[in-house]
């Protein structure tokens, strides 16, 4: 125990209120000490699929659609508070199913026409309806994100009907109560494209030969603005909607250049040479060479997901809750998430994330780390002398697993220490989580990563693995359009699984930027992409 001690010392929403205020979203650095112009550059790590935000199932590709188009409403930066954007108020009738927002008045779209509540109703009957005729090419994987939202359990549809009762105002009918309504809807894949520009060019507007794509946002695609492989450069709008706080106009930089580079070394080469401003999806292996250039900043912010150990239930000897808690006391997540995360993540005590709707801040463990008191557990369920298994991880990288093997070596070389002794194998990361789901493998590593910030989203499955009770109280918290009421279903879940250890929930990893020093008012947002409104470039 003193040498583990002494190795971590050395290597060291959430509203969705019935009625929200008619406020700016964005506030930066005061307007005095901005130095506009300039140009902020970025690098991807692979080139965009589409500029269609709702067509765009890929991190990428909804980082540059964030800077062109608007949503109705949106997170606080760097938070899960839902507040206005396009929509400048919003209300929801006693009944909990119909959702009213009123759009904000002079927004125009990049192309000129008028920001108004018939454009928005067809930008969501696009979403909603699988035939719609401007649907575009939604991939199987975007459907899935969003099926229960936009189609509902068995076919039956959650959103029945988007209406435009004038010029200003728009109404969403769900079947039921929808809780995640509004997180969902604040998610970019939710953005407001010009219906102008979508029907100017219904096969074209969203690919690199685009010349009508429009939206509300900041910045402006203009045409040649996508060389494949090469770049992507948008303009500042110069006629943009929103002011900072001091009411100078947004945004600062006269243009964002993306530019796709694969390799993470390239990538961080090209920044010391001054040649990009900030690298996104920074891994723990290059922040020894960010954080050694004094020219260079690295920035953190919990990334919308947790990694998480998975037990299967019906394999013996897991089927004994003793052995889920013993396992769960086992594993040293402080440990872990600094030798494996180079300190950049931190213990996870359930499987939501800090900050969201339904997190429940007075549980501060989920099982204390305890071998001794494992091992106990382990010669109360008939294995004083431990047992062999083995231990899934996903071949692959992944945004909670930076170095997928090394994560489940530690954790197997935490389970020898109680007698249990897993052989680590490797699998294709979508094949593991089938596999998983049917219970085919003994020990598995997991991600929970929601399709949006709201915690129903962590349970794509509807906590079937959970039993009968979770399932019911995730139900009702679904159908709830109350925050207050599905936060206190959503802690009772949360107690529920600590209980039964069928889900350990490990470590939330930090989402990692670098940037130059002089790049100002960047704000990371926990979603994963951000808008570079209020970017600015310093001496």
């Amino acid at each position: 125990m003193l040498v583990r001690l002494a190795l971590i010392a050395t290597t060291l929403l959430a509203s969705a209120a019935c009625q929200a205020p008619a406020s700016p979203v964005v506030s930066a650095t005061p307007s005095s000490g901005v130095q506009p112009g300039g140009a902020f550059r970025t690098a991807l790590s692979a080139d965009i699929a589409t500029l269609d935000p709702w067509n765009a199932n890929d991190p990428n590709s909804l980082l540059v659609t964030r800077q062109i188009f608007e949503t109705l409403v949106e997170y606080e930066p760097g938070s899960f508070r839902i507040v206005p954007k396009l929509a400048r108020s919003w209300s929801v009738s006693p009944d909990g199913r119909m959702w009213t927002f009123v759009l904000r008045s002079g927004v125009k779209f990049h192309d000129g026409t008028d920001l108004d509540a018939a454009g928005v109703a067809l930008n969501l009957e696009r979403a909603r309806l699988r035939d719609h005729p401007l649907r575009g090419a939604t991939s199987p994987d975007r459907f899935r994100t969003y099926a229960s939202l936009l189609e509902g359990f068995d076919d039956a549809g959650i959103v029945t009907r988007v209406d435009a009762p004038d010029a200003s105002t728009v109404t969403i009918t769900t079947r039921t109560p929808f809780g995640p309504l509004l997180a969902d809807l604040a998610m970019p894949s939710f953005a407001i494209v010009s219906p102008a520009s979508i029907r100017a060019d219904p096969s074209g507007w969203a690919t690199p030969a685009s010349a009508a794509v429009a939206g509300t946002g900041p910045f402006v695609f203009r045409v040649g603005a996508w060389q494949r492989e090469q770049q992507v450069t948008l303009e500042r709008n110069a006629a943009y909607w929103a002011r900072d706080r001091f009411g100078a106009a947004l945004p600062y930089v006269d243009r964002v250049v993306f530019r796709p580079i694969r390799d993470e070394t390239a990538r961080i080469a090209e920044m010391r040479r001054g040649e990009l401003d900030a690298v996104r999806e920074i891994t723990p292996g290059a922040v020894p060479t960010v954080s050694a250039d004094p020219n260079l900043g690295l920035s953190n912010d919990r990334a919308l997901g947790v990694a998480y150990l998975g037990i299967s239930q019906l394999a013996r000897p897991f089927d004994r809750i003793e052995v889920r808690r013993a396992i769960a006391m086992a594993v040293d997540k402080q440990l872990l998430a600094i030798t494996m995360y180079a300190g950049n993540a931190r213990g996870a005590s359930q499987l939501l994330v800090p900050g969201m709707l339904g997190y429940d801040d007075s549980v501060v463990e989920f099982y204390r780390y305890d071998t001794a008191a494992a091992k106990r557990l382990l010669v109360d369920a008939g294995f004083p002398s431990g047992f062999t298994t083995e231990l899934w991880y996903p071949a692959t990288w992944r945004s909670s697993y930076p170095e997928p093997r090394r994560v489940a070596d530690s954790i197997a070389a935490d389970l020898a220490r109680i007698g249990i002794v897993a052989t680590v194998r490797a699998m294709d990361a979508a094949a593991l989580r089938t596999d998983a789901r049917a219970d085919r493998v003994p020990l598995w590593l997991g991600e929970l990563a929601g399709a949006s910030a709201d915690p129903d989203a962590f349970f794509p499955d509807g906590g079937a693995w959970a039993g009968d009770v979770v399932r019911e109280l995730l139900r009702r918290a679904r159908y709830e359009a109350d925050a207050s009421k599905r936060t206190e279903l959503y802690k009772q879940v949360s107690k529920l699984i600590q209980q039964d250890a069928a889900r350990i929930p490990l470590v939330h990893a930090d989402t990692l930027v670098a940037a130059s020093k002089k790049v100002r008012g960047l704000v990371l947002d926990p979603i994963g992409v951000e808008a570079y409104t209020a970017v600015w470039l310093g001496k």
